[in-house]
């Protein structure tokens, strides 16, 4: 019986790079979502009747902190139980993927707050 090469559990250092900016991205982003979702019902004045946040963009705004933060989980489970090569290559991927994400939304924040306040 022909027996299955190890895979090596050491990651090219690219990746490793790659992955310690997407954890720390994905962390510090879910972290400022759930600050927005905390002051967006002040922000505009969505209190309910027990001056409770209720309000639905809180809601998707934690929603959204959560959704980045359990792909992350997935990330890792991914990559701690890569018994095969796909495994592996996919959470290497679904973590390249987040961080372009991240980068990307941050990026369009930032120039689309230039843009207003230069033609304001």
């Amino acid at each position: 019986m022909k027996q299955m090469p190890r895979l090596s559990r050491r990651l090219p250092v690219g990746w490793a790079i790659a992955l310690s900016f997407d954890f720390l991205a994905t962390v510090l982003t879910a972290l400022v979502l759930c600050a927005l979702g905390l002051l967006l019902p002040g922000i505009t004045e969505d209190y309910g009747p027990a001056t409770e946040p209720t309000s639905p963009r809180a809601l998707a705004v934690f929603l959204a902190a959560l959704a980045l933060v359990s792909s992350l989980g997935g990330t890792g489970v991914l990559l701690s139980r890569a018994g095969t090569g796909r495994s592996r290559t996919l959470g290497l991927w679904l973590s390249a993927v987040r961080l372009g994400l991240i980068v990307l939304s941050a990026a369009a924040f930032v120039a689309y707050g230039v843009v207003t306040v230069e033609f304001a």
